[in-house]
């Protein structure tokens, strides 16, 4: 077994508490504060029949990894394709995309672990986590997330028989159709730099378009990321320096890409580098990602892959070629880097996109408890803070996230 660090403890003996409250309750651990370990603790204090699900292959063998400390191998269970395994047991760890169309072969567990939590959709009544609960009997749900927020589209009609829609960023705790009632534990990134559990950035501005430049979609509702890497495609000289001084900065270097194309493009005119995307092949993103660990390879770079559930401590240099407004893909990205490990003097991030400019440095990010709980940084208030707004005509779904 672990000796929990102070926090994590407080962490689940908070969630212990809250085992008896109608409702979902949330847990609030910064990237790298010990999500595995709260998780087979709270588990295994419990000691009962308990379902753990997850959104990916890599957050799961994290999470069994750390059990295996706690609980006889009899007792952990795996359910996931992904994985090659579909084994039920008192502890259960399970993807999503495995099971949420077999209910029935889970409607005894009575409480179920959610890690990322944030990426279940109070809104969307039908998404698999929702309807996948509602199927199973509405057991009690605890939720372990970095980032509490996602973004939301709110309609209002415009009177000429279509709508304004509003894109803010939302607490999930505040959204329409609560699933998540609380927030029982919470503690922020600057807090556990401030101890030494983790290391600050280091960033470098090299902003080569800023916001008011990037061209919006179709519907207003986000970037128009293909657009924008045609733009940064006319000024890849400036974008080519500000990646070799990254080489300079750090031994590891990642490379967040707005398009395929993009990262395919840039890939051929840095030496040694690879690229990771959705369609790179289980096998060879593995091959990839090994190299990319051990130093073989210096310089990755991904779309849309290496974010959530990336954990790689002695990554040292973060170069962010994806503009976003969302404050959760933000975090996300950049907290890949402040993982302490041996030798490591801290992760520079190098933003071509204005990114940091807009909203802060993720270490002063925070959750704050006013009359509610509120969402601040070092640029403003963004709990329900509009990001778009835009008029469309006819229909909208129901539920938008």
């Amino acid at each position: 077994m672990f000796t929990l660090r102070e926090y994590q403890q407080e962490a689940v003996n908070r969630l212990l508490w809250g085992v008896n409250l109608e409702g979902g309750d949330l847990c609030v651990l910064p990237t790298g504060a010990g999500k595995s370990l709260v998780i087979a603790e709270l588990a295994t204090a419990l000691n009962k029949p308990i379902l753990i699900l997850q959104p990916s292959r890599e957050i799961l063998e994290q999470n069994v990894e750390k059990i295996r400390a706690y609980a006889k191998d009899s007792d952990i269970g795996i359910y996931s394709a992904s994985v090659g395994r579909k084994y039920i047991s008192k502890y259960t760890f399970a993807t999503i995309q495995s099971i949420y169309k077999k209910p029935e072969e889970f409607a005894h567990f009575g409480y179920v672990i959610i890690d990322e939590a944030h990426l279940v959709n109070p809104k969307n009544l039908d998404g698999m986590f929702t309807s996948f609960l509602r199927e199973i009997g509405n057991p009690k749900v605890a939720g372990l997330t970095a980032t509490p927020y996602r973004m939301d589209v709110t309609y209002e009609p415009n009177g000429w028989g279509g709508f304004i829609a509003h894109t803010t960023t939302k607490l999930i705790n505040r959204m329409k159709y609560r699933f998540w009632h609380r927030i029982l534990f919470n503690i922020n990134l600057a807090e556990l730099i401030q101890e030494g559990y983790l290391q600050p950035l280091r960033y470098f501005d090299k902003t080569v378009l800023e916001h008011e430049e990037i061209p919006t979609n179709v519907t207003r509702s986000d970037f128009d990321l293909g657009a924008y890497s045609g733009l940064l495609q006319e000024k890849e000289g400036v974008v080519l320096e500000a990646i070799f001084f990254a080489q300079e900065m750090g031994k590891h270097v990642l490379v967040f890409c707005s398009s395929v194309e993009q990262a395919e493009r840039l890939q051929k005119l840095v030496e040694g580098a690879k690229v990771v995307t959705a369609k790179t092949s289980k096998k060879e993103r593995i091959k990839i990602i090994k190299d990319f660990r051990e130093g073989r390879i210096q310089t990755v770079f991904n779309v849309g892959v290496l974010t959530t559930g990336f954990d790689f401590p002695e990554l040292d240099c973060i170069v962010l070629l994806r503009p976003t407004q969302s404050i959760g893909l933000y975090y996300q990205m950049l907290g890949r880097g402040v993982r302490v490990a041996p030798q490591k003097k801290g992760c520079a991030v190098i933003d071509i996109t204005g990114t940091v400019r807009r909203l802060g440095r993720i270490e002063t990010i925070k959750l704050v408890k006013q009359e509610k709980w509120e969402l601040i940084s070092e640029t403003g208030s963004w709990h329900n803070f509009p990001l778009y707004d835009f008029e469309i005509t006819g229909k909208v779904k129901r539920f938008q996230s």
